[in-house]
């Protein structure tokens, strides 16, 4: 059926469905396809390839969230909601569970600091290492440890929720944060320059991250690069001319 596994590949990204619970829904699924809406337990176990037991017990997690419905009477039918769509109040509880979880890192991020205080960075010790993974991490950390001012040379400027949300919080602590992108898309521009980026259009290789002129790494198309830590940057001169040739945006 076409777009039906990639539907089901979607369940699975959301962590919010058990594998078992994906088989039920795509069964469903195909007895709807096949005029089949309603069916009991046994026939959506045999469509489903796992026993009547499983069937029964995941159908009953289904309708809890929503997605399954069933009959009242003793030999029960079942069959794929449709009082609601039940995606938008999935995601509700997923959003719940965030605003859960971002009190308790925020409080965590406070204790830490009194046990920690943030000073040296890695204990004032120079790293330079080549890397080939980990790059969104990398780069998070690099631009977390800023305390003036950040440089970043792009050929498209960042979508990664982790990136934005570090770039995020170096702009809460009065980072100055100036950027140098091929491609921006033009819809989240005025959104960027109203959180305090200074943004220009150009071209600067090897794209790279700056922190404070000492810590930074550079990134291929490859996800290679080198990352560094307390080492002056011969870069940062080369960033600034790739600022004065760049376009302004506005």
């Amino acid at each position: 059926m076409p777009g039906l596994d990639e539907f089901c590949n979607m369940l699975r990204e959301t962590d919010s469905f058990d594998e078992l619970e994906i088989k039920i829904v795509r069964a469903l699924l195909t007895l709807t396809q096949r005029k089949k809406p309603k069916a009991d337990a046994a026939t959506i176990a045999k469509e489903a390839g796992i026993s009547v037991t499983n069937a029964y017990k995941y159908l009953y997690s289904l309708q809890l969230k929503g997605v399954v419905e069933s009959s009242k009477e003793k030999q029960k039918v079942f069959w794929l909601s449709r009082s609601a769509n039940p995606f938008p109040r999935l995601f509700s509880y997923v959003g719940r569970d965030y605003l859960r979880k971002k009190e308790l890192f925020a409080r965590l991020a406070q204790t830490y600091e009194r046990f920690l205080p943030i000073s040296d960075i890695w204990s004032g010790e120079c790293v330079r290492e080549q890397y080939n993974a980990d790059f969104v991490e990398r780069a998070a950390f690099i631009i977390d440890i800023a305390r003036e001012e950040l440089f970043i040379a792009t050929e498209k400027f960042f979508e990664d929720f982790v990136l934005l949300d570090a770039i995020k919080r170096a702009l809460e602590r009065n980072v100055r944060v100036r950027i140098v992108a091929a491609h921006i898309d033009a819809r989240h521009l005025e959104k960027l320059e109203r959180a305090g980026l200074e943004i220009r259009l150009g071209r600067y290789w090897p794209n790279m991250i700056i922190s404070d002129g000492r810590h930074g790494l550079t990134i291929d198309g490859e996800g290679k690069g080198t990352m560094w830590l307390n080492s002056p940057s011969e870069r940062v001169a080369d960033f600034e001319r790739a600022w004065a040739r760049a376009q302004i945006v506005r």
